[in-house]
């Protein structure tokens, strides 16, 4: 069972609703009838697709889930998942950090602060140009929608960590040892 066969599963509405009432403890025809409010001729074909499906599994009489087809399914998305985030960040330290855009957390370790931190402020502006306070926090917005910091408090953490300098008003991208090695 792949995770994509699972969704085309549970996205018909008996299918699930006889699903739901096996995760909840419904064994029997006549339970999973009572619990789904579902009629004899719509959760006959639906508990018989999923026994097919491997979704459920029979027994003496009985119907139960099947755990392991559902594990291997979550173990599937959660390796894509992985893979996709990598693809997504390919350098390790940013990883689990930024998804799709966003800072969802930031590190304690110094060198993947550094790492994260400075992706977020050399993705945000650039080296010779200055901006003031609001054009800071309307750059750094979309980093924090639904992550772990609002703007403001992104924007402090990078000045206080030095990759945003700010002098009367005005900020600009600090310059980094890498930069000033080049």
């Amino acid at each position: 069972m792949t995770p994509d066969q699972l969704a085309v599963e549970l996205a018909d509405p008996a299918l699930r609703r006889v699903f739901a009432a096996v995760t909840l403890g419904a064994s029997t025809a006549s339970e999973i009838l009572a619990a789904s409010g579902l009629g004899a001729p719509q959760a006959a074909p639906a508990i018989g697709r999923l026994v097919r499906s491997g979704l459920l599994v029979q027994g003496r009489g009985t119907l139960a889930l099947n755990d392991a087809a559902l594990a291997a399914a979550a173990e599937t998305a959660a390796r894509r998942t992985a893979d996709e985030l990598a693809a997504d960040q390919p350098d390790p330290r940013l990883r689990g950090h930024i998804r799709a855009g966003v800072l969802v957390d930031v590190p304690d370790d110094a060198d993947a602060r550094g790492a994260v931190l400075g992706h977020v402020a050399r993705s945000s502006f650039a080296a010779d140009d200055e901006y003031d306070e609001r054009t800071v926090t309307d750059r750094l917005r979309p980093w924090c929608a639904g992550g772990a910091l609002d703007a403001v408090s992104l924007r402090r953490i990078l000045v206080d960590d030095g990759l945003l300098t700010r002098d009367t008003g005005r900020y600009r991208l600090a310059a980094t040892a890498e930069d000033r090695a080049v």
